[in-house]
């Protein structure tokens, strides 16, 4: 099992190469001048044309905008790392400082929504599996089918105005006023950067329900076109599993029928769903910017929405790259969960 993991790991560092080299050639698309601005986001607009042309010249020859391809990635790559990626005028702060405020509420709403998704799309497909052809199996495709065809933003904007603008159970937003006031107190501290478990951390339950009411509408909205995709990879895997020679033989030893499905088939039968689960991370990434903008979510995706309309290159940039990471070491998780169901697969 550790041989297989460190082989891996071993094929991180070539994924990551492969991806900067491709956002450094989508970099270079830039005329060199606006490759520059980057470095020079203010100057004195009274200037006349011919100092900012002399202004212009001299940071492309400082930051060697016209050098040969190979010196210019080299360098692209070291002010990368070593500038924590980079000032965002944005964001006023560096993208690496950004990140790390904005990314725990993206975190916490990503995995209030992807538990529940994988765990219900696992016990709804197999009941929809063991009930096939019979009313369980009708509701549950026609469930999935009606949750991967409605796009996350109408989705969105109809739990909105049902739920907050007409019932007024589940407020927009992070928190409400009362509660930021406590969260931004010297009395609040901040140990996770999840909200929720920082308020039971501090004692504070009447943040935690709040930070949960403000959680409810946009997880359901994130975990649902991922619980359709895995609800369907879970059914289409356990009917065949079913059909196979060894469940065959379980049922012929007197085997009930509730011991074969969780003692034998669903072992087998939840392999693909881990494998899609890994991949369905990009979708999770996706939906994740529409949700947080819809429901002014202050999270990272919506920030970097924000950024990104701006012009903003070095968020557009870093962005592109922390997303690549998560999709990356979701599927290297996806790849170590596959080797713990699945024993044969760490000989190769």
């Amino acid at each position: 099992m550790i041989k297989y993991i460190i082989r891996r790991l071993l094929v991180l560092p070539i994924v990551i190469f492969f991806v900067t080299v491709v956002l450094f050639l989508m970099y270079l698309r830039l005329p060199v001048e606006q490759r520059a601005m980057i470095y020079i986001p203010s100057f004195n607009p009274h200037i006349t044309e011919e100092e900012f042309e002399r202004l212009m010249q001299v940071t492309i020859d400082r930051y060697g905008l016209d050098d040969p391809l190979p010196v210019q990635y080299v360098k692209w790559l070291r002010e990368l790392i070593a500038d924590e990626w980079g000032f965002s005028p944005t964001w006023r702060e560096t993208v690496l400082q950004g990140i790390r405020n904005r990314g725990p509420a993206s975190l916490e709403l990503a995995l209030l929504a992807m538990i529940p998704a994988i765990l219900l799309a696992v016990l709804l497909g197999s009941l929809s599996a063991r009930g096939y052809g019979r009313f369980p199996d009708h509701a549950v495709r026609s469930a999935s089918f009606v949750a991967w065809a409605f796009p996350p933003f109408i989705l969105a904007l109809i739990l909105l105005n049902v739920f907050y603008a007409w019932l007024g159970w589940f407020p927009p937003g992070r928190s409400s006023l009362w509660a930021s006031d406590i969260i931004s107190s010297e009395a609040f501290r901040s140990y996770t950067g999840l909200l929720t478990l920082d308020a039971l951390l501090n004692g504070e339950l009447g943040v935690f329900w709040d930070a949960l009411r403000h959680l409810v509408l946009p997880a359901f909205t994130l975990a649902l076109a991922v619980w359709a995709l895995l609800t369907r990879v879970m059914r289409s895997s356990l009917l065949d599993v079913l059909h196979q020679d060894y469940v065959t033989t379980a049922r012929a030893k007197g085997l009930p029928e509730r011991a074969v499905v969780n003692r034998h088939a669903r072992r087998n039968a939840i392999l693909p769903v881990i494998s899609t689960g890994g991949a369905a991370t990009s979708i999770l990434i996706t939906s994740l910017v529409v949700v947080e903008v819809v429901f002014n979510y202050n999270g990272i995706g919506r920030w970097a929405l924000k950024a990104i309309l701006e012009s903003d290159i070095p968020v557009a940039t870093g962005f592109t790259v922390f997303t690549c990471l998560v999709v990356v070491l979701a599927s290297l998780l996806a790849d170590i969960l596959y080797a713990v169901v699945d024993p044969r697969v760490r000989l190769f």
